[in-house]
């Protein structure tokens, strides 16, 4: 599911978003400093509370979604996994949003499929094409936590 190259396609992402939240930030603050050294006190408060307004709101929407997904990657890939084999029960269609990261909530059947203590919930990559997996398809999952990292079918 997960290649090396997707890590290393999302770190430079995140980092040229990084450079977009830094570069007008740093700018600002120019301002703001040129404002105190002038003591004009107006444009040193208007300076500050642009560069808060920008940060929160260039983190928000354009660094922390990428962030999420770079540890999600990073955790599947070079984190602490299991291994789980069982028959898929369902996918569910509605997203569900995870430490940032969006995801399709799974059940699989580790043991008896109608005994509800059997089943596992794992989630499964909203940015991924859904699989064709049908009820009963036998499956082993590689996850971290929950966030299913690879599979295939048995």
């Amino acid at each position: 599911m997960y290649t090396e190259q997707d890590y290393q396609d999302i770190s430079k992402q995140l980092h040229s978003r990084i450079l977009w939240m830094a570069v007008p930030s740093a700018l600002l603050a120019a301002g703001v400093i040129a404002a105190f050294v002038h003591r004009i006190q107006w444009a040193a408060i208007v300076g500050t509370v642009l560069i808060g307004f920008y940060c929160v709101f260039v983190y928000g929407l354009l660094v922390h979604p990428v962030a999420a997904y770079r540890r999600h990657l990073d955790g599947v890939l070079h984190g602490r996994t299991h291994v789980l084999t069982g028959a898929f029960k369902d996918m569910e269609e509605d997203i569900a949003i995870r430490d940032g990261v969006r995801y399709y909530p799974m059940t699989l059947s580790v043991g008896k499929m109608d005994d509800p203590n059997d089943d596992r919930l794992l989630y499964y990559d909203a940015n991924l094409p859904r699989p064709d997996w049908q009820v009963g398809d036998m499956l082993t999952v590689t996850a971290h936590d929950k966030a299913v990292g690879k599979w295939e079918r048995k």
